[in-house]
């Protein structure tokens, strides 16, 4: 983005050196503190979120020192900052900004450097000389009422003319449009994406419906946009207010697992959630649909989600329809081939998988750990490779996609990569692939991380030739994101399954394997009785005198018995936020005790977190710009506090982070169930008491035993063990994708038969 010009202020004096606000709220806490003067040197700017360190000079000649979002200024810019005076323990008195405005000099001297200083394409200090002494001390003022006026500077032509003015007209608008934003609540960085959605439109689109950021722009939700609103005099009744709440109620929902929501659920819930009357909440609905804003067809959905059901499943039957492989090898003799080639012979559900996957377009293989689904895409890459075949391998997460390219020795992406997803759009992501994938084959592992988005943008890149594997444990936890597209898949019987269940002679031997088994088939597990185990149970009375337990597990007994690091190899998942054992307690105590605070070592605080050197932190959202992705764990391995950066690094790739993308950071020491999924750890410590009793959920307590490959210690209750193994799962999704796999009207009243919600 060009930098900003600002409304003009003509009080006769040269305002790049303007000192008279220095101090203006010294003494009063209801003013922020303002400081105007010019912007004489920038020490760093981040130009992806416009954060500045930067030096502005007053009146006097003394120099202070600004910290903040500054997005577009420039050197010799004259401005105007408010914001709050801090002191830094090592560079001292700063202000740290809040709003910043570029403002027009009037003086000679100052209006030629800040037309001729670049901002400008085509005008230099000679022709801003020219302007000036052509046009006067109002040029800007003029030009902006008559751009012509600058045909009349010697050495400027009409093209010229009305390009100049057009660069001095949106770059006025955009100066305006960020001083209101940021004035309204908004941040430096949401200010600027704001701007550079809406350009020269920016205040009067949000003026007239704030509501549209909380649908357009990436990083503002429901609640910022409900401020930034009553700021701006919009009733809690409106019917922006109303349509965008029930957007973000289905948002929300689809957050916990589902597609769309019954219409009386969707109303029940956004009455009070908006606290507006229950008609009222009808009536917009109503609107709301007959404007396909949200659209009902058998349950009320946002579009683009529903879109992303119809699609999944239209283009599956497409594929199914075909029924032509793209392997034309003969089943029975591949996979003699292939077992020799492994030098061990498969089970029998283990060749009935490989069959299912060389004889079916779409085929799907599940089961649990140890029964061997990495060597059936081993072999099933060796046997497609052997005739020559493309193969692409894939997986949600990075973590997963490296263990794959490690299994099978063939190069595998995550699915963001391989399908060419990109930030933007309402499922968090745009594709920028029109056409379908060069290839023959597609392997997809850990399926059951997949949401509904993510298998549309899959399926549609399939190419109608093409072969479909799809390979997950179907008893873990279902997708953070909406859908549960594998169980759904098996569930509908429209695509052929292949079931794995016998163990691996090498996982028999696990205590792992084993424990994970027993509680998936409702047992409570027979925990290792000895040291020389894999699977331990720690018996503790409560969750508070647990905590010193697990850091000393955490922190000693593994590291020293496995020779393993309590920081890289050893995961605390645990199933809540909160209470004595929830991630927050958790993480504040493992930080303490493995990377404290001390001398020498830098830390910098944001969002009410402070981010250490050492820390061991997780991504929490999807950030395609960056290529991190919600679940990564990464060490944080610098902090540069006056750059106003972190640096992070994700199993050797370094990321680099502005202030203001550090809340899609949280430490990791502990992390919650779900946020494990995808990856594996060398120890699991997993605490379960019966104050969890809400999580306590079978495939919730399965999914964290499977994260373990070497160790696996439960701190708890066995009385919460047992609640856990006899309760199946998490409530029932809403979704329709069975129903329209088999063909179903998702409106019919058999979609309503239990089962199909």
């Amino acid at each position: 983005m060009s930098p900003p010009i600002p409304s003009s202020d003509h009080s006769g004096a040269d305002h790049t050196g303007d000192n008279a606000d220095l101090w203006a709220a010294v003494g009063d806490e209801d003013v922020e503190p303002e400081l105007t003067g010019t912007l004489v040197l920038i020490t760093y700017r981040n130009e992806r979120n416009g954060y500045t360190v930067a030096k502005i000079e007053t009146e006097d000649g003394a120099r202070e020192t600004v910290v903040g979002g500054m997005p577009g200024v420039e050197v010799g810019d004259a401005v105007r900052v408010r914001g709050e005076w801090t002191t830094h323990a090592s560079y001292g008195k700063q202000l740290t900004v809040e709003t910043c405005e570029v403002r027009v000099p009037t003086g000679r001297r100052g209006l030629v450097r800040f037309l001729g200083g670049g901002r400008i394409k085509g005008v230099g200090l000679k022709t801003a000389e020219s302007i000036v002494d052509t046009l006067g001390l109002d040029a800007i003022d003029r030009i902006e009422k008559s751009p012509a006026l600058l045909s009349t500077v010697p050495g400027i032509g009409k093209e010229r003319a009305r390009a100049i003015a057009e660069q001095l007209r949106e770059q006025r608008a955009a100066s305006g449009a960020l001083v209101f934003l940021q004035e309204n609540g908004l941040g430096p960085a949401q200010s600027l994406r704001v701007f550079e959605a809406y350009g020269s439109e920016t205040v009067q689109r949000v003026r007239d419906n704030p509501y549209r950021l909380a649908d357009e722009i990436f990083g503002i939700g429901f609640r910022i946009a409900d401020q930034l609103a009553r700021k701006l005099g919009h009733e809690a009744d409106s019917s922006f207010r109303i349509a965008a709440g029930l957007r973000h109620l289905l948002g929300r929902a689809g957050l916990e697992g589902h597609v769309g929501l019954p219409s009386e659920q969707l109303v029940g819930m956004a009455t009070p959630f908006l606290e507006v009357d229950e008609q009222r909440v009808e009536s917009v609905l109503l609107d709301s649909l007959q404007s396909g804003e949200l659209v009902d067809d058998g349950l009320v959905y946002r579009p683009d989600i529903r879109e992303c059901e119809q699609v999944v499943a239209t283009r599956i039957r497409a594929l199914l329809t075909r029924g032509t492989p793209a392997s034309d090898v003969e089943p029975t003799a591949a996979i003699a081939i292939a077992e020799e080639r492994q030098g061990f012979e498969l089970a029998e559900d283990q060749r009935d998988a490989l069959r299912v996957a060389l004889t079916s377009q779409v085929a799907v293989i599940t089961g649990g750990p140890g029964v061997g689904k990495t060597t059936i895409i081993r072999c099933l890459v060796d046997i497609l490779r052997s005739q020559g075949l493309a193969i692409s391998l894939a997986a949600p997460t990075g973590r997963a996609a490296r263990r794959l390219a490690e299994a099978t020795g063939y190069e595998a992406s995550t699915l963001h990569r391989l399908l060419g997803l990109l930030p933007g759009g309402p499922a968090g992501f745009r594709t920028i692939n029109d056409e379908a994938l060069v290839t023959d084959v597609i392997i997809v592992d850990e399926v059951s991380m997949v949401d509904i988005a993510l298998m549309s943008a899959l399926v549609s890149q399939v190419p109608i030739d093409a072969t479909l594997v799809l390979v997950g444990d179907v008893d873990q936890l279902p997708p953070v994101g909406p859908g549960e597209v594998l169980r759904d898949l098996i569930r509908s019987n429209a695509v052929p399954v292949a079931r794995l269940s016998t163990i691996f002679r090498q996982a028999a031997t696990s205590g792992i394997v084993r424990v994970a088994h027993e509680l998936n088939d409702g047992r409570v597990p027979e925990f290792d009785p000895g040291p020389d185990g894999q699977a331990f149970f720690v018996e503790r009375g409560d969750a508070g005198s647990a905590l010193a337990t697990i850091r000393q597990i955490v922190t000693q007994r593994i590291p020293q018995a496995f020779r393993l690091d309590p920081i890289r190899d050893v995961q605390v998942i645990t199933p809540i936020h909160s209470g004595a054992i929830g991630t927050v307690a958790l993480n504040e105590a493992l930080r303490a005790a493995l990377n404290p605070a001390r001398a020498g070592v830098p830390e910098i605080e944001r969002f009410g977190k402070t981010f250490r050197r050492g820390d061991k932190v997780m991504q929490v959202k999807n950030n395609y710009d960056l290529a991190v992705f919600n679940g990564d764990i990464g060490l944080l391995v610098d902090v540069d506090e006056d750059g106003g950066t972190v640096e992070v690094s994700f199993e050797g790739r370094r990321v680099t982070y502005g202030l203001d993308d550090l809340d899609q950071l949280d430490a990791a020491y502990a992390i919650t169930c779900h946020k494990s999924q995808g990856s594996e750890f060398p120890a699991v410590v997993l605490p379960l008491f019966k104050a969890h009793y809400m999580m306590l959920r079978r495939n919730l307590v399965y999914t964290a035993f499977t994260r373990a490959k070497q160790v696996l210690v439960v701190v708890g209750q066995h009385e919460a063990m047992a609640t856990a193994a006899s309760m199946p799962g998490s409530g029932q999704r809403h979704g329709r994708l069975t129903e329209r796999l088999l063909g179903i009207d998702p409106s019919s009243p058999i979609a309503d038969t239990p089962g199909h919600s």
